[in-house]
């Protein structure tokens, strides 16, 4: 996921946070530091920490149940909406989808009852009436947030939990695809009714943003559940781009950029003489280097690491390894290039 970076590696699993998690803390230390000045905001961005905490020990769940059926995940990515499991590849069956569905939210639940218990020993009337001010307990606002979680990944709409138990449930007795498609209509009809309630309520933003996330998280679902379909038994020689334009190395890059302005390729792998890759090029990097003054430079200089799949790959272990956007070339067992494959950035 472009603009992450890795903060951290936790049984394998890369841990990493979108930079415009930054402005979620930024966000919340300044609206509590309003209210309660410096210390308040250091408990404002302490509470977030704390809650993505949370959000980040939910994904795990996701990743562990996967990993007890074989799939691992690469890693999770903390964004201001949530975290994100990028697992290598959906679980086969359908009773293995649910059980890793219902692991994220499981542990909000642990967290919570926890949480509970800590609370009730130390209960009082007045920290319900804190929940929305910078002081107060914070252990009552994590409790509620857990609560939350919980609550919201229920909602039976992709991306949520609740649409992937759904679809699992319906994949029992259904086909997968259209196991799917229900599932997304579902959630499609229910985003409709968030929009509509958002809108009623003097525009609520916030249900609105809701109804527009889960209606396009169903649209991509959907189709991702047709690709995988279409996926199954084929390898990645049946669906690469045999027919491509590679660039020597040592070309300069005002010949390689002729070539790339009069060609409507995503990318060019750069080749040696034996037609192995040093690389690839894109249109926008050859005509940022002619900008710099670059010209006369060998394209292999602009080089970047493209991903490597083998022609006989099995199409559908490599579905859970594609990060949009980054080029993909195909190689033959000598690690010549043969087929480029692109993804959508």
């Amino acid at each position: 996921m472009s603009w992450s970076y890795r903060i951290a590696r936790v049984a394998g699993i890369d841990v990493k946070i979108h930079v415009t998690f930054l402005l979620l803390l930024v966000w919340f230390g300044w609206i509590f530091g309003e209210e309660a000045g410096l210390a308040g905001a250091a408990t404002g961005v302490g509470f977030i920490l704390l809650l993505f905490l949370c959000v980040l020990l939910h994904e795990f769940g996701h990743a562990f149940a996967a990993r007890a059926f074989g799939i691992r995940t690469p890693d999770i990515t903390l964004l201001p909406i949530g975290g994100v499991a990028r697992l290598e590849r959906m679980p086969d069956k359908p009773v293995q989808e649910l059980i890793v569905a219902v692991a994220g939210p499981a542990v909000n639940v642990v967290i919570a009852g926890v949480l509970f218990v800590f609370v009730a020993a130390k209960f009082r009337m007045s920290d319900l009436n804190e929940l929305d001010q910078a002081g107060g307990s914070l252990a009552v606002k994590l409790l509620s947030v857990n609560v939350m979680l919980v609550a919201f990944n229920a909602i039976p709409a992709f991306p949520m939990d609740g649409g992937r138990v759904l679809r699992a449930l319906l994949a029992m007795k259904l086909d997968y695809v259209q196991a799917t498609t229900i599932a997304a209509r579902v959630g499609q009809v229910l985003a409709v009714g968030f929009a509509a309630a958002g809108f009623l309520q003097i525009g609520s933003p916030m249900l609105v943003f809701i109804a527009v996330f889960v209606f396009m998280g169903a649209q991509q679902e959907v189709a991702y559940a047709k690709f995988r379909s279409g996926a199954q038994g084929r390898s990645v020689s049946e669906v690469m781009h045999a027919q491509f334009a590679a660039i020597p190395s040592d070309t300069p890059v005002r010949h390689a950029l002729a070539l790339a302005r009069g060609s409507a390729q995503p990318f060019y792998p750069v080749i040696d003489p034996a037609m192995r890759a040093v690389g690839v090029v894109t249109l926008d990097g050859l005509l940022e280097a002619a900008a710099a003054g670059r010209e006369a430079e060998p394209v292999a200089g602009l080089a970047v690491s493209p991903m490597r799949v083998p022609a006989s790959q099995r199409l559908e272990s490599l579905l859970g390894r594609i990060v949009p956007g980054v080029p993909i070339i195909v190689e033959n067992p000598a690690g010549q290039v043969v087929g480029v494959l692109a993804t959508r950035g």
